[in-house]
């Protein structure tokens, strides 16, 4: 799931929300003033889930053994 990037136009704050790429358009609630409308938005990252298995297994960023 994405997570936005807002403005809110009322009171001129960054925030950010996690939500469906099917609801990136719709009014959002500032959680500074409140104020609920549409936002300029920009994607800031993708959250995504995984096995902790996924964390022990080698990386192409291991090191080399040069040294």
């Amino acid at each position: 799931m994405p997570l936005y990037e807002y403005t809110c136009l009322a009171c001129g704050k960054p925030f950010e929300l996690l939500r469906p790429v099917s609801e990136r358009g719709e009014p959002s609630e500032c959680p500074h003033c409140g104020e609920k409308r549409r936002h300029p938005l920009g994607v800031s990252l993708f959250a995504t889930s995984g096995s902790s298995d996924s964390a022990s297994s080698p990386s192409s960023c291991s090191p080399s053994g040069f040294g």
